[in-house]
């Protein structure tokens, strides 16, 4: 099990949420999102720009575009295959 942000998980892969290092504000902000620790999510994309795209596979929530430095708070683990 790996543990890195979101920016740098790899794409089409299964991601856990363990934490979010980030201020209140910001914290607060991807609680709006939806973005929990402990859920899972799905990241879509793996470009070196752009926001990154992922969905809430605990909720079944629409995919969301949540800027870099956003997705470089938010603790992530996936089994590396």
């Amino acid at each position: 099990m790996q543990k890195i942000n979101l920016e740098e998980a790899p794409a089409n892969s299964e991601l856990e949420v363990l934490d979010i290092d980030a201020g209140h504000f910001a914290y607060k902000r991807l609680i709006a999102m939806g973005i929990h620790p402990g859920d899972k999510l799905k990241k879509f994309n793996d470009s070196s720009w752009g926001p990154v795209l992922v969905q809430n596979i605990t909720l079944n929530s629409s995919k969301i575009a949540i800027g870099r430095r956003l997705a470089q708070k938010i603790l992530v683990s996936y089994e590396n295959t």
